[in-house]
């Protein structure tokens, strides 16, 4: 039986591509902080029936992302403007993905973190790595609200 958690937080990134894990590594370090914490890689729609047997109340998703902004810039992102063509940096859609989601919660909230580098290799840029700390830092304390939005 699933207790209903109250914010669920779905780090999307690949590690093999730089600054693109920063949403996996979010992820990461909040679960090693005790929230609700799934690091889905590249691969979010596997991990739907994991989150609705969480039940959350809000789901905050963390990925990389192409915003036109200076990298290591973090903005929440309207949910619509993810359909309207805001570019994550993979290469599925994350709009089916957000909308298996909403049959869940209709909270979503979705913080973009802008790359600097998403060439293949394993180290994270010195300004997406400030941000993924900031990031961090903002969900741990309930702060997430006050991010920019894009």
């Amino acid at each position: 039986m699933a207790i209903q958690c109250k914010k669920l937080i779905l780090g999307i990134g690949n590690h093999l591509r730089s600054d693109d894990a920063a949403g996996s590594v979010v992820a990461r370090k909040l679960k090693l902080l005790g929230l609700e914490a799934i690091d889905a890689e590249f691969m979010p729609e596997n991990y739907i029936n994991v989150i609705r047997r969480h039940k959350p109340e809000k789901i905050i998703i963390v990925d990389s992302c192409n915003m036109a902004l200076t990298p290591g810039s973090i903005r929440t992102i309207p949910i619509d403007k993810i359909h309207s063509g805001i570019v994550t940096t993979h290469n599925m859609p994350l709009s089916a993905v957000i909308q298996h989601l909403l049959e869940i919660t209709a909270n979503i909230m979705f913080i973009g973190i802008q790359p600097e580098n998403i060439e293949i290799g394993d180290t994270i840029s010195d300004v997406v790595n400030a941000a993924i700390e900031q990031v961090v830092t903002m969900i741990s304390n309930g702060n997430e609200n006050s991010i920019l939005k894009l």
